[in-house]
């Protein structure tokens, strides 16, 4: 009898180890998973950013200007909100960095050889002064902040992928 128990609890014992030995590593998959997530993420992020880094500064400057603009007043006080820009498979003509504001979410797809993963794209565009503090009227700075998520019912990114940058009219 007690070398049944014996055996028992040795055969406990080694399921108990076996898994927390199988809980550890399926922790560092996920992990891994995570950061080529994150990676792929910022790709679509850096992609997104290039396509409004190749817009026009402003309203008042788009097409070009005949003089530069000296006066930050000169520029869009506000921007619209909602929009379905063409870029990001919506509509709407969006010709200025402005026009991303808030724009209607899109979904975009890296590309792998083996698999397309889907990303959700949001973007914020706000004003900012010398220190990068936003700001509530125009000057010559407009911090880009873009939100990655990956598409999906159970996303790997707990969070969405932020990404920021300052672009300058001048």
């Amino acid at each position: 009898m007690q070398q049944t128990l014996l055996a028992l609890l040795a055969l406990m014992m080694a399921t108990f180890f076996n898994f927390n030995q199988m809980q550890t590593e399926l922790q560092k998959q996920r992990q891994v998973v995570r950061s080529e997530m994150e990676q792929m993420a910022l790709g679509v992020s850096m992609q997104t950013m290039e396509v409004i880094r190749a817009r026009a500064f402003d309203e008042a400057t788009v097409g070009g200007t005949k003089e530069r603009i000296t006066d930050p007043s000169k520029f869009k006080n506000s921007f619209e909100t909602g929009m379905a820009c063409q870029a990001f498979g919506g509509s709407q003509t969006c010709d200025s960095v402005g026009d991303f504001h808030d724009m209607k979410p899109s979904t975009e797809t890296f590309e792998t050889p083996e698999f397309d993963m889907e990303f959700t794209v949001e973007v914020e565009v706000h004003y900012v002064d010398a220190s990068m503090q936003e700001v509530a009227g125009p000057t010559f700075r407009k911090e880009v902040v873009i939100y990655i998520q990956d598409a999906g019912d159970d996303p790997f990114l707990t969070d969405p992928i932020r990404f920021s940058e300052v672009l300058s009219y001048y």
